[in-house]
């Protein structure tokens, strides 16, 4: 039976020897679910009724014993000013632009950007944490994420992803400026959300297919593991997209206690990079495998996933919204 006990303590590293649980703790929403449910995409982004209702969906529907929230990665930046879009039934809201990433990258403010509790205690940042809370208060047997993103990925979304590396090789001293400003406010965001949650999920601008080992270096480690120290009252997970190979041993430092990293690739040598310094979830592909293959193909990676050591069965990004009902069954009883 998959249940919240068995997840905080694989997280505590208290191993029974049997197979670990499945859990998903980036986004869940699929179509299925909000047909099921009647809460979809893009209202369930914006409204906490229908927020909580697709969360729990992902539990009464598949069995698993988990929820998370949010769906999307425009919470934060919304709350800066950024102009969204709000996307449709199967895909997610994206940035359209913000008041910074038009021209070159100039110097951040001087009085900062925003006061870090005003940042925590408004806009969706609030609602997030609020329905995060009221599902671990009305539902305690459901372990609950929230998640947001580190400073450097939500930097990246507030000057442009290109107006961010191309700085970062001319003036790199000056998005390090930028990095800083932005800590304070995911550290307010982060400390709430811990109050809020079960778990926090740090999402992190930790991948080499964007910036190199060394950019990684200058703009995640001074920086990155400031949020982390902000989640006091929950447990912290790192998530990262992409390759993070190169990056690996430096993001297993952190001091986040998990990992959630796209390691499908070459799972056995993240395996001996981490080395048990922190506990590992994965290694189920999101797409080539949760998406786009049969039940017994969910099954099959969950169970290799569990050969390998890893002390949860997990998606290792977003469930894609389009993933087949059978199989999110399949991962949630994949030990049956």
């Amino acid at each position: 039976m998959n249940t919240k006990q068995e997840i905080v303590d694989a997280f505590d590293g208290r191993s029974t020897g049997e197979l670990p649980p499945p859990a998903v703790f980036t986004q869940t929403g699929t179509v299925g679910q909000m047909r099921a449910c009647g809460a979809g995409w893009p209202e369930a982004h914006y409204d906490p009724e229908k927020m909580a209702t697709l969360a729990l969906q992902f539990s009464k529907m598949f069995g698993f014993a988990t929820a998370r929230v949010p769906y999307c990665l425009t919470v934060e930046i919304e709350r800066l000013g950024a102009t969204i879009k709000d996307g449709s039934g199967d895909t997610q809201p994206s940035v359209v632009g913000t008041p910074y990433s038009s021209g070159d990258v100039s110097e951040p403010p001087s009085g900062g950007l925003m006061n870090p509790d005003e940042f925590a205690s408004g806009g969706r940042c609030a609602m997030v944490a609020e329905v995060a809370e009221r599902m671990s208060r009305e539902h305690e047997d459901l372990f609950i994420t929230a998640g947001l993103q580190d400073p450097m990925a939500l930097t990246s979304q507030l000057l442009g992803a290109e107006n961010m590396l191309m700085a970062g090789f001319m003036e790199p001293g000056r998005i390090s400026k930028w990095i800083d400003a932005v800590t304070p406010l995911t550290c307010a965001y982060a400390e709430r959300l811990s109050e809020a949650a079960d778990n926090v999920l740090v999402i992190a601008g930790g991948s080499t297919d964007m910036y190199s080992p060394e950019m990684l270096e200058e703009f995640s480690v001074p920086f990155t593991p400031r949020t982390i120290s902000s989640i006091r009252s929950s447990f912290s997970t790192i998530h990262s997209c992409g390759d993070t190979l190169a990056f690996a041993d430096r993001l297993a430092g952190y001091g986040a206690d998990a990992l959630s990293l796209e390691t499908f690739q070459c799972p056995e040598e993240y395996m001996r990079i981490v080395n048990g310094r922190c506990r590992m979830f994965g290694s189920i592909d999101p797409v080539g495998t949760l998406l786009m293959k049969q039940p017994e193909d969910v099954v099959a990676s969950a169970r290799r996933g569990a050969e390998l050591g890893f002390d949860i069965i997990t998606p290792e990004c977003g469930v894609p919204p389009l993933t087949p009902d059978a199989n999110l069954m399949a991962l949630s009883h994949y030990r049956d």
